[in-house]
């Protein structure tokens, strides 16, 4: 789930985006990729990114599959899809300017600072997608999905969208390291952020 706002700041959007990753490490960037509108018109998010300069990533989870699938539906520029879907709201500690709402209960959420946009042109009237581009500044990890002090996968019980109408939930992971590389990736990539407070928020330097 992504998140933004518009130019009032209180009225607020959200939408799920199935083709979302992380892409690099450090600093931390992500995308997600928004199709157009039926009407051939952009994504809300994207607008709203582009406009602001911010948004929030929220993972979806089990637990918040519902909510996921209200927030996919087409509606008016403007409309609240928080108050739509029964999403409780918590705002953003470490992005400018006014902050940007984040789903309360998602036990993961990236606030992100607008990169670029990639625009990649296809058949009409859906084909056209916007490659969202964002630079991960802060990262919220809620404690009870941490194992030994790190995020637990399994415990966060994340659902992908597999094609079609057909979802998947992760409730079981395995490890695997890449023989002597692996150690070395390891603790380089563990070293670039500081925790402020508590584990809950890691503003990345």
């Amino acid at each position: 789930m992504s998140t933004s706002y518009l130019t009032d700041p209180d009225t607020h959007n959200i939408a799920p985006y199935s083709q979302f990753n992380n892409l690099t490490f450090d600093p931390p960037y992500v995308m997600f990729s928004a199709n157009q509108k039926p009407d051939s018109q952009r994504k809300d998010t994207v607008r709203n990114a582009e406009l602001t300069g911010k948004f929030c990533w929220n993972l979806a989870t089990w637990d918040l599959r519902e909510a996921v699938n209200i927030s996919a539906q087409q509606v008016e520029y403007g409309v609240d899809e928080f108050e739509r879907a029964g999403l409780e709201k918590e705002y953003s500690r470490a992005l400018p300017g006014n902050p940007v709402p984040m789903v309360k209960n998602s036990p993961v959420k990236f606030e992100c600072v607008y990169h670029t946009t990639l625009r990649l042109p296809a058949k009409p009237p859906m084909g056209t997608v916007d490659v969202v581009i964002g630079r991960v500044i802060a990262v919220h990890i809620r404690d009870d999905v941490l194992t030994d002090g790190k995020l637990d996968v399994s415990k966060t019980q994340p659902i992908a969208r597999c094609g079609y109408f057909q979802y998947a939930v992760i409730r079981e992971t395995f490890e695997m390291i890449i023989p002597e590389l692996g150690m070395s990736l390891c603790q380089t990539i563990g070293s670039t952020g500081i925790i402020d407070g508590t584990s809950q928020l890691m503003r990345i330097i």
